[in-house]
């Protein structure tokens, strides 16, 4: 029995990915808690294993596993199956930690009202409503892609949390898909976006042999076209970043012209830039329902109002 014994501890400290030493000391409690349950006390007392034997000591005698009653065999078990819970909710923890900040892939397990639940293999991750892309549909058993932003312990295990909708998870995407960036070799500066519809992209080169724009997009643009997809149709402008704020105007309100900029105070005392276009211009710059401008006024930081002359 002793060797069955030791046997079983080290196939389940294998499949647990628990360190031998610490499984032991785990079964160790838990049988100190068989033993006060047998013996009706309190007092805690002194349980060693002999790893090599298998042989079991309390209070220095030897003692047989078969000793123990049903009840206090059954109270060693839930002993030492919740310290084993709580050594893989830690592990688990610390895993995903490190994870935190990366893209994870799972598939759909099941739904909440408009939250969904993903099964990453050892754990799962809620992908709430609220960090969906708008107009995604899902059924259950779909691989999905999403960024990992928070790992919270909880009581009985972990709550993982990714999201589809953060700006995080487009710059994540284009790392992905231009090895440049992982490289070091051009920078995603700045973000802006409305998750499922549009994104702009505002990337810089820290090498003068590279065109930023033009890595990113990619030969006939196969690079955000592989974006796109994975973002259910959501269209990414790449452009280039400038520190002169009128230059990056210019640069996000492409491809319309841009005939000036003039940056005055409004009423409250905010900036705002002026920008006059060509009339033919001015529904491209503003964009569907104003979305082009509001993407360049969240790339910018100040408030801007685009006109015609006429």
């Amino acid at each position: 029995m002793n060797i069955e014994f030791i046997e079983a501890l080290e196939d389940m400290a294998k499949d647990k990915g628990i360190e031998r030493d610490e499984l032991y000391e785990m079964v160790e409690e838990g049988l100190q808690a068989a033993y006060q349950e047998q013996y009706d006390t309190n007092k805690d007392v002194d349980v060693d294993i002999d790893q090599n034997s298998g042989d079991i000591f309390i209070e220095g005698e030897q003692f047989q596993l078969g000793q123990f009653g049903r009840i206090a065999s059954k109270k060693a078990e839930d002993v030492i199956r919740q310290l084993i819970r709580e050594k893989q909710n830690e592990l688990m923890y610390e895993t995903y930690m490190k994870r935190k900040g990366e893209l994870v892939n799972g598939s759909i397990h099941r739904f909440e009202g408009s939250d969904v639940w993903l099964n990453l293999g050892e754990v799962e991750a809620l992908l709430p409503g609220s960090e969906r892309i708008p107009g995604e549909r899902y059924q259950q058993g779909d691989s999905l892609r999403a960024y990992l932003y928070r790992v919270e312990k909880k009581s009985g295990g972990l709550l993982i949390r990714v999201s589809r909708s953060m700006k995080e998870f487009v710059a994540k995407l284009m790392e992905l898909e231009v090895p440049e960036i992982e490289d070091e070799l051009l920078e995603i500066v700045k973000i802006a976006r409305e998750p499922g519809k549009r994104s702009k992209v505002a990337v810089q080169s820290l090498d003068e042999q590279i065109d930023p724009v033009g890595t990113c997009v990619g030969a006939g643009g196969s690079r955000v076209k592989e974006i796109t997809e994975e973002l259910n149709g959501e269209k990414i402008d790449v452009i280039r970043w400038s520190d002169d704020r009128e230059l990056l105007i210019r640069n996000s309100l492409e491809p319309a012209s841009v005939l000036s900029i003039e940056f005055k105070e409004n009423d409250r005392g905010e900036e705002i830039a002026r920008v006059m276009v060509p009339k033919d211009d001015l529904a491209y710059a503003i964009g569907q329902n104003g979305q082009n401008v509001r993407l360049t006024v969240d790339l910018v930081g100040c408030d801007i109002d685009v006109r015609s002359p006429e």
